[in-house]
């Protein structure tokens, strides 16, 4: 009961206590009419004031928020309203011949026919790609043919995760890590050579690979989505020259998309800044005309009830409250264990893996269990030679146990950006 209603209470109690009716009228009178109202007003103000000083403190740091998914391609619904596939490419079944093969393998050394998902730890997943030995596939144009093949990480998605960082940076807005294990158990089957038997005008209508002990681990017609949609917007008006007189702030309307969804705008000849103001988006550059720009929404909403997705739907959420949002504006440090333990349970994986504990190590030679989700950020300024490591143990809790390690491998890429200094990895306990 909060304290409202204890104080209704109260006066309850207090009414019923005086015995004299006309009395009891003009004191409850006076409560309603003065007291209550007084005190429901002094507590909308405390809520407003605590709302003001939260917004004052940092942006919502849970606005630009990222999911991401694994569905199978026929159950992928191009208008679900928050889920798109993260390469729109994914929803179309290639034609080729084997023409289009030879000349691929000609030029690049490789064809890629097929992308699967490998759905197995991420040790076991470092193991197939390393071993690779005894790997058969057969295609078939025509005739059936055999064909070498082998498995290299799909870097596809890895480009549109980094591609995303790009535009982060680009609109001012702080970069979080993607909590996007999927991505990285995403590969792609590459055929390396073919018979010369095989007849150019032929089309491949079927593929099969054989890949020994690891078949169990295939997994075909799976594709990673994701809550950014990529839009083509037009300018509305003409641009409006700036007080420097080098600079044009343009408007772009979000009124058939919405407001209560995050906005990034790319440019290539450069922008200085990205303001959502109601309905439209504020753009300033220096682009004089009039144009259409490439504008990336990341939609926010909850999923509905016959929603279904094959794998779970991983965000990179964190829990936002006073703390968060002061040691954001203030910059403060994470120096305890205590505070780090802190940090990482806001992340609310506790059903998945849970923290235990952390020791600082000096350099070893040792393969972490764990990998940066963040490979594309590189400190150019710290020399990367005779850096300590931070060793992070989890206990794991949840059942599937081949997703655990990425999910430490994304606590540790977030933990990384809060020590530079250490090389930071995790290890299951």
């Amino acid at each position: 009961m909060d304290q409202i209603e204890e104080m209704k209470a109260m006066i309850r109690e207090e009414i019923q206590s005086i015995s004299d009716l006309e009395e009891r009228i003009v004191f409850k009178n006076l409560m309603e009419g003065v007291f209550l109202e007084l005190y429901e007003t002094n507590v909308k103000m405390y809520q407003m004031l605590e709302e003001r000083v939260m917004n004052d403190l940092v942006y919502d740091i849970n606005r630009y928020l990222i999911r991401t998914g694994l569905v199978e391609r026929s159950y992928m619904d191009k208008s679900h309203h928050l889920m798109s596939p993260m390469c729109e490419e994914d929803m179309e079944s290639p034609v080729y011949e084997v023409s289009d093969v030879r000349r691929k393998l000609k030029e690049e050394g490789k064809f890629r026919v097929a992308t699967v998902f490998l759905q197995c730890d991420a040790l076991e997943v470092r193991e197939i790609l390393k071993n690779q030995e005894g790997f058969t596939g057969i295609i078939k144009a025509g005739k059936e043919y055999s064909v070498e093949i082998r498995l290299e990480p799909s870097k596809r998605y890895l480009e549109q995760m980094e591609h995303l960082y790009h535009l982060f940076m680009k609109n001012g807005i702080p970069w979080k890590t993607i909590n996007a294990p999927y991505l990285f158990k995403m590969v792609d089957i590459c055929i390396t050579s073919l018979p010369e038997e095989a007849e150019d005008k032929e089309a491949v209508t079927n593929f099969g690979g054989d890949f020994g002990e690891y078949n169990q681990f295939i997994h075909y017609d799976l594709i990673p989505i994701w809550n950014v949609w990529h839009l083509k917007l037009e300018s509305v008006g003409f641009p409006v020259a700036c007080s420097d007189h080098e600079n044009y702030e343009h408007v772009i309307s979000i009124r058939d998309y919405g407001t209560g969804h995050a906005y990034l705008v790319e440019e290539k000849a450069g922008i200085r800044s990205v303001r959502q103001s109601g309905e439209k988006l504020l753009v300033t550059g220096k682009i004089a005309n009039a144009k259409k720009w490439d504008v990336y929404m990341i939609r926010s909403g909850s999923d509905h009830k016959i929603d279904r997705y094959t794998y779970p739907v991983m965000e990179n959420l964190r829990k936002d409250g006073f703390a968060e949002r002061f040691q954001g504006k203030t910059g403060q440090m994470v120096k305890t264990k205590g505070e780090l333990e802190r940090f990482i349970r806001g992340f609310g994986l506790e059903n998945y893996i849970e923290y235990q504990d952390c020791v600082l190590e000096e350099e070893s030679q040792e393969l972490l269990e764990t990998y940066p989700m963040n490979f594309f950020m590189e400190d150019e300024i710290r020399d990367r030679k005779g850096k300590k490591r931070l060793l992070i143990y989890f206990k794991p809790k949840g059942k599937d146990r081949w997703l655990l390690r990425d999910l430490a491998s994304f606590v540790t890429s977030e933990v990384q950006e809060l020590y530079p200094e250490y090389e930071c990895g995790g290890k299951l306990v």
